[in-house]
């Protein structure tokens, strides 16, 4: 994949949609521009703002390459997520050598990507520090009806901040959008079937991948798997009481 002096483009043979997706050639035919960023490799891909509408707005999705240690040895890419949802995947695959093992990182290109509307990748600022020190101070947990009202239009404000700067690509930032790019990706990669880690919330997006594009997936590790049936609700709450649970063990192993 590319030369020595980080300035190409990755020559692969031409993808092809999968099936229903005809109208995405263009983008699956796309090869990635590499070039060095900070001892690894860095690209753009370019995907539609609205899957539905690919003929409209484009953006630019960021992408990292950190390649595998040894040629001989290697596999192909593997494609990673660390959750959030709103984790950067690029800052992520920087850490390569701690989030995989030896034997990974001489095999695998560990590949990471800002999702749409994340980091470098059209991303979508909501509030201002001085607002967001606000949201993020609020009581989480309410106790009367007042304090709900309180909860509940600081709730508000989050959601108005975020569509008069996001504008029509708040529709576009879902799950099955981030699952349809990570397609693409694979694609420009060169890869007949998409190799992944996720976790915490790069399990949802695995799942919701396989879902998709069940021929297309390859070798995937889901950490920390986040059940794609659950509710908000219900995640919240496994959330809260893993984490009351881990910090009561912790302050315990401490004494």
């Amino acid at each position: 994949l590319g030369g020595s002096d980080g300035e190409d483009s990755v020559s692969v043979a031409p993808q092809t949609p999968p099936p229903g997706a005809e109208g995405l050639s263009s983008f699956y035919a796309q090869q990635l521009q590499w070039s060095d960023c900070e001892g690894a490799q860095c690209a753009t891909l370019e995907v539609p703002v609205d899957y539905a509408a690919p003929q409209g707005d484009t953006l630019e999705v960021a992408v990292i390459k950190v390649p595998a240690r040894r040629d001989s040895r290697r596999i192909g890419s593997l494609v990673v997520n660390p959750g959030g949802p709103g984790g950067s995947g690029v800052d992520y695959a920087r850490a390569a050598d701690f989030i995989v093992g030896k034997g990974v990182r001489d095999a695998y290109d560990i590949v990471g990507f800002d999702p749409r509307g994340v980091g470098r990748s059209a991303p979508i600022d909501c509030l201002t520090d001085a607002e967001l020190d606000t949201f993020l101070g609020s009581d989480p947990t309410p106790d009367d009806p007042a304090e709900e009202q309180k909860f509940a239009a600081t709730a508000q404000g989050l959601g108005q901040g975020c569509e008069s700067t996001a504008g029509p690509l708040l529709a576009h930032v879902s799950t099955q959008d981030a699952a349809r790019d990570m397609d693409i990706l694979r694609a420009a990669l060169g890869e007949e079937q998409l190799t992944y880690l996720g976790k915490s919330y790069g399990t949802y997006l695995g799942a919701v991948y396989a879902d998709l594009f069940p021929a297309q997936v390859g070798r995937m590790v889901l950490d920390g798997v986040v059940a794609p049936d659950l509710t908000p609700e219900e995640v919240n709450l496994g959330q809260a009481k893993g984490f009351e649970r881990a910090t009561r063990e912790w302050a315990a192993h401490c004494v």
